[in-house]
Parts: structure tokens; C-alpha cells; sequence
């Protein structure tokens, strides 16, 4: 008697893991093994490489859901923990090792080069055609969603998409979707603005989230005391060349490499002519200007003086 023959209907589904970066390519991606319809008793399969081309379109959306309104995270902060109030996050803050790297590897970490970083909508529609109608299709089921400027989309579904004006096949619905979205802080998504934006970017940050990762020149040389000389030749990250507003993490490496911690310096609560309180400083009291600090007005374009009070 021959062997029975493999039910046809059974199939290895792909399997995709959720830790995405931890497995080796093989692992990534397996293919689907579907057996070949041959009369006979021969077991060949077909093997089809999952790629977006046969991802279903509601995985697809599913996937640029996420991206709608782009979410980074406060240094040493979780994206959970980012949008909790100044006031909760500092107990979490007081028990950050000093003694390790800052927290740089973040996206839009570099507070200062927004303004080349695009919104990922833009900057996946640019790498192929198959995304930039990916991108298109996603963003015309939401506009039609909203539908802000009362576009006749029904008329167009019944009667066809040349029987209304404008043309409906002819909106690049990612432009108009992102003109019409809300403005989100990029840190813990508190809502800046709302539609009509008076000349906000895709890109923001709300005053909190942009306090808790610059600092001033004068803060910079009372906690850290570092001058703007020395900033210059270690080439840290600031708004202007008059250091207006300097980036917190780029401070906080340089400490670690001068004074081996990133903690705040102490030349105060000992008295003026004690040293400071980082053993690799030294820096007296008396050597560090009383002055009061220096009011800054001007802040980044992409940074709003909304609080989060208005979350």
C-alpha cells in the first residue's frame, strides 16, 4: 500500500518575532511553504518570501498607524515615562548611574537638526513607489475619516471621481492629511496645536520636554563648571554660536569624560572657599560668578511655550 499523500491543506505559516533586531536574518523572516499540486507522490514546495507586496492591506495600516504621530523619548526615560508630569519623573531621575554614557541614542535626539529630520509619512514615501501608494492609500482613508474641507467623496464613489471638482484622484491625500493633524509634542505627545496651525512644523516639542534636555550657558558653568571656551573646543552641540540653548546630553558626556560623573557640581553648601564637590574638579566657590542668570526669550522654531497642561 502506498503512503497517504500530505493533506494539501495544511501549511507552515510564517512566524515573525516581536523583538525585532535580536535575531539573525534567517530568523527574521521564514517563508511560507505551501506543497505543489503534482499528481504524483513527490513532496516539492514553493517558498514566498513575506514582503510588503503580500502583506495585507490591514497589517499594512496597522503598521502606519504608529507612525502618525512620531514618539521619541526624554533621556534616561522610558516612552511611558515621558509623559508623566516634571514632578514624577524626577524620583525616577534621582536613581540614574552618573557614571554611564548620557542616553543619545534616541530618535530626535539632537534637539537642534530638526530641522532636517522628516515626518516618517515624507520620508517613507520618498524611498519607492510601492510605499509612496502605500503611504498615499493609508492617508486617503483618513482624510476621508475627518474630512476637514467637506470633499464630496460619496458623490465621487457613486458617480465616479471625474463627476466632482477638484478631482479627487488627483489629491496627494499625505500632504493634506498632514497639514490637518494635530501637532503632538514628539516626547510625551502632549497636543500643541490643532487645525488651522498658525506656522507650526510636523516636528514639535512642548516647553517642558525641551527644558528637561537644554540647558543655558550660565547653568552650564555653575553645574558643571564648564566655560564657553571649553564647550567650543569639545565641540558641544548648541542652538547658536552664542550657546543660547546647549544640548543636556552632550554636557553631561563631556563632564563624564573630564570628571568621570555626570553629577552636579557643589561649590556652595561647604562654603566659598571650599573646593568644588567633584574630586577632579576642584574649582573653588569664590571662582564661580554669583551673577543672577540671564533671561533667555528666544526659543527654537520647532518648540512651543505650551506646558502640559494642555495634554
Amino acid at each position: 500500500m502506498a503512503p497517504p499523500r500530505p493533506d494539501s491543506r495544511k501549511i507552515r505559516l510564517a512566524y515573525i518575532s516581536p523583538s525585532i533586531g535580536a535575531l539573525s536574518p534567517e530568523e527574521e523572516i521564514k517563508a511560507v511553504s505551501v506543497p505543489s499540486p503534482r499528481s504524483d507522490s513527490t513532496k516539492t514546495t514553493s517558498t514566498f518570501p513575506i514582503t510588503l507586496e503580500n502583506l495585507p492591506v490591514e497589517v499594512i495600516n496597522h503598521i502606519l498607524s504608529y507612525l502618525l504621530h512620531p514618539h521619541s523619548r526624554l533621556p534616561g526615560l522610558s516612552e511611558h515615562e515621558s509623559a508623566l508630569s516634571p514632578s514624577l519623573q524626577r524620583p525616577i531621575k534621582d536613581t540614574e548611574d552618573l557614571t554611564s554614557p548620557p542616553d543619545t541614542f534616541r530618535f530626535a535626539a539632537d534637539l537642534f537638526a530638526w530641522t532636517h529630520l522628516p515626518h516618517p509619512f515624507n520620508a517613507l514615501a520618498a524611498t519607492s513607489k510601492h510605499c509612496r501608494a502605500l503611504v498615499e492609500s493609508y492617508s486617503s482613508h483618513l482624510v476621508k475619516t475627518c474630512n476637514h474641507f467637506n470633499l464630496p467623496f460619496a458623490q465621487a464613489d457613486q458617480h465616479g471621481a471625474i463627476t466632482v471638482h477638484p478631482r479627487l484622484d488627483s489629491i496627494i491625500y499625505r500632504r493634506l492629511w498632514l497639514q490637518t493633524a494635530p501637532r503632538r509634542c514628539l516626547f510625551c505627545l502632549a497636543t500643541l496645536s490643532n487645525y488651522p496651525h498658525r506656522g507650526f512644523g510636523l516636528l514639535l516639542a512642548c516647553a517642558d520636554c525641551f527644558y528637561a534636555q537644554a540647558l543655558t550657558l550660565h547653568e552650564v558653568m555653575h553645574q558643571y563648571h564648564m566655560d564657553a571656551e571649553t564647550l567650543a573646543a569639545h565641540g558641544v552641540r548648541a542652538s547658536n554660536a552664542g550657546f543660547d540653548w546647549i544640548l543636556r546630553v552632550y554636557v553631561e558626556a563631556l563632564a563624564l569624560k573630564l570628571y568621570g560623573t555626570r553629577a552636579f557640581h557643589d561649590t556652595r553648601s561647604e562654603g566659598l572657599d571650599r573646593p568644588c564637590s567633584i574630586p577632579r574638579c576642584g574649582l573653588a566657590g569664590e571662582n564661580v560668578s554669583a551673577s543672577s542668570p540671564p533671561r533667555v526669550e528666544k526659543l527654537p522654531t520647532h518648540v512651543t511655550r505650551t506646558r502640559r497642561c494642555g495634554r
